[in-house]
């Protein structure tokens, strides 16, 4: 017998009933992709032209097991931020760089960017950010922006939200750049893995955008989209 059969032979009616509910619930019903939604449609990928001082990165993307491992950066599933900041620094070459994580994503990173032949003099790597609101108060602090300069702030779309409330909490009005997109316009997607980690995601964000309000880190909960 295997231990999915034994599992399911002592259960009590009640938790069987329970159990296949919460797997259709969460598992086959897109719950996750529908907390995702509002998340990932908040901040629409920008129409940029003109000039850019900077576009900043922020780290998650750095696969910290894999890359020592095997000696070799490696990526995550979220590795669409690293390509779209890659492709908007050849896009606006007199920008200005800034990737932002802790000592370990900022290693694999570095090795990643100037091994596509980024030059090492217009990029700066912040490797002292544990969280979102240290990477926006860092960052801040590193290049000291101009109230009239435009930089663009690449991370996930469904974490876009949490990161614009941070970089508005020390004075910084970024420009959201969304990438990393997790589901398309419909919603259902029949692969249980999936909708579950669709749920943990969304579950993650939300709750990290109520805990930084109530922290202070953050001014607002959910915000909003501001005139280019």
């Amino acid at each position: 017998m295997t231990a999915n059969y034994l599992l399911w032979m002592f259960l009590k009616p009640s938790q069987l009933i329970l159990l296949t509910a919460m797997i259709i619930l969460f598992g086959i019903v897109p719950t996750g992709a529908w907390l995702l939604a509002p998340l990932e449609s908040r901040f629409e990928t920008p129409n940029v032209s003109g000039d850019v001082a900077g576009v900043i990165v922020l780290a998650g993307s750095e696969n910290v097991t894999l890359s020592s491992l095997h000696s070799e950066p490696q990526l995550t599933s979220m590795g669409d931020r690293i390509t779209t900041f890659l492709r908007l620094a050849a896009r606006f070459p007199q920008a200005r760089l800034v990737h932002s994580g802790n000592v370990a994503e900022a290693s694999i990173a570095r090795s990643l960017i100037l091994g596509t032949g980024v030059a090492p003099d217009r990029i700066r790597f912040d490797d002292q950010s544990r969280n979102t609101c240290g990477s926006a108060r860092t960052t801040h602090a590193l290049v000291e922006p101009q109230p009239t300069e435009r930089w663009l702030l690449v991370t996930s779309a469904l974490h876009m939200p949490r990161a614009v409330a941070c970089f508005r909490a020390v004075g910084w009005e970024v420009i959201p750049y969304p990438t990393d997109f997790r589901r398309g316009p419909s919603p259902f997607h029949y692969g249980l893995i999936d909708n579950l980690q669709d749920l943990d995601l969304a579950a993650h964000e939300w709750l990290g955008l109520v805990y930084y309000r109530l922290r202070g880190f953050t001014n607002e909960v959910f915000p909003a989209p501001r005139p280019l």
